[in-house]
């Protein structure tokens, strides 16, 4: 084309409209899903709960048909959840309430403690500050952790959803795949499939991690004499969920509580749940974790933190396993097509390049 001639792209009427239509499209599916992320996030949670009840009654229907064991799982789950919410409920609150009037006399002792050390009286200011913001922190910290435990556990409309998803597995996923393309169907179906056997393995080991890791918590901090053992080994268990920030936030609330006995069971408190997060770190992860969802930890810690800031403390409990998901889809879905295009790329470029003359 000559150097003189100039290509003008035009708009036609037809062209802005539909421009115009997508970009408000795109407006109303952002405001909408700004308005409903948090059910969103709910629907995954419901998900990861219909897997800890889907495949119970799956084993179990080696033996016995589905149609018997799906609703003798369903009838043991809820009851053993109505039972542990009977047994628990009253003495965790009765903990968090004795833990809450000791807590200022044990953050005293943190400020007397730092005083003898530093040498430098406060006059009462230190400890003053101290307890109104470890305090605040404290009680928001608790707060959000019931209510999440309420939203796993004790939330209907979740346990409902949870209870239809594993109860036919194959016709939501038979759904989920009418709605991508013939051409593509082969790849979502790997999709899908990877996905479920990782996010299958990441739920049953983290819920046997969970359950370890509560009732060691509990017999530790009752050995050491803490008050509330009950009430920090429960939400020990429950932060276990989250990975990285979990067990450090779930630390913070017993070693203040220790300080109400004395700073050296402080410190024996911080020390027993560095141990036990290390034995965790090294017999859990790399066995069943690392299996499931094989993450690198600075890529899932910022990920987290993308997630929290974005959508708020609830989207701490989904950010790994939706990350796994997301990391199966990008491999299958792009990368994988990438590397064959780049290796026929390569192959027919050395077909054109013709041999070299023998001699």
């Amino acid at each position: 084309m000559p150097d003189s001639v100039v290509r003008r792209i035009t708009w036609r009427t037809s062209d802005v409209a539909r421009v115009l239509t997508l970009i408000v499209l795109f407006l109303f599916a952002w405001q909408f899903f700004w308005k409903v992320y948090n059910a969103i996030l709910l629907g995954f949670l419901a998900v990861l709960l219909a897997i800890v009840i889907h495949q119970p009654a799956r084993l179990l229907a080696r033996w016995i048909p589905f149609r018997v064991s799906f609703p003798l799982v369903v009838l043991v789950f809820i009851g053993s959840m109505i039972g542990l919410a009977v047994a628990l409920i009253p003495q965790v609150i009765e903990q968090v309430t004795q833990l809450a009037i000791q807590l200022p006399g044990a953050l005293d002792n943190v400020a007397a403690w730092l005083e003898e050390r530093t040498r430098q009286p406060s006059g009462g200011m230190l400890a003053e500050r101290i307890n109104a913001q470890v305090t605040q922190f404290a009680g928001r910290m608790l707060s959000m952790s019931f209510n999440v435990l309420a939203a796993l556990l004790g939330s209907f409309a979740v346990l409902v959803l949870a209870i239809f998803l594993a109860a036919q597995p194959a016709l939501y996923r038979d759904m989920f795949l009418r709605l991508v393309s013939p051409a593509s169907k082969e790849a979502w179906e790997r999709v899908y499939d990877e996905a479920g056997r990782n996010l299958r393995a990441w739920v049953i080991g983290k819920a046997i991690t969970m359950v370890a890791v509560g009732i060691a918590t509990w017999i530790g901090l009752m050995l050491f004499g803490i008050p509330g053992a009950l009430a920090l080994g429960t939400l020990a268990a429950v932060l276990e969920f989250i990975p990285n920030f979990g067990p450090t936030i779930a630390a913070i609330p017993a070693v203040i509580a220790g300080f109400a006995i004395s700073p050296i069971t402080a410190l024996y408190v911080a020390l027993f749940y560095f141990v036990l997060q290390q034995i965790q770190s090294a017999i859990t992860v790399p066995l069943v974790e690392r299996r499931a969802v094989n993450i690198p930890p600075a890529a899932l810690l910022a990920w987290q933190l993308v997630l929290t800031i974005g959508f708020g403390f609830l989207a701490l409990f989904v950010a790994t396993p939706l990350l796994a998901v997301l990391t199966v889809a990008v491999r299958i879905l792009y990368l994988e097509p990438s590397e064959e295009r780049q290796a026929w790329d390569r192959r027919e470029t050395a077909e054109e390049i013709p041999p070299l003359p023998a001699g």
